[in-house]
């Protein structure tokens, strides 16, 4: 197995404050001031969701299903 890197520390308020300052308008988008504490909170859980899914360990050889079914 490929050792995971070292992840950067959970995404913080200051730093989701940072993110969103910079990308909404870089995406064009204008965030109401009483919606910014929901998107911040949103930005970490989906930050949180990503450290989960690259902490997890897989086999180098592994390829994805030829076939997927629900």
């Amino acid at each position: 197995m490929t050792p995971v890197t070292e992840l950067p520390p959970p995404l913080g308020d200051e730093d989701a404050d940072a993110i969103i300052d910079a990308m909404a308008p870089l995406l064009g988008l204008s965030i109401e001031p009483a919606w910014r504490e929901a998107v911040a909170t949103n930005l970490k859980v989906v930050a949180n969701a990503a450290r989960l899914v690259l902490e997890f360990p897989l086999e180098d050889e592994l390829e994805p299903a030829p076939v997927f079914r629900a």
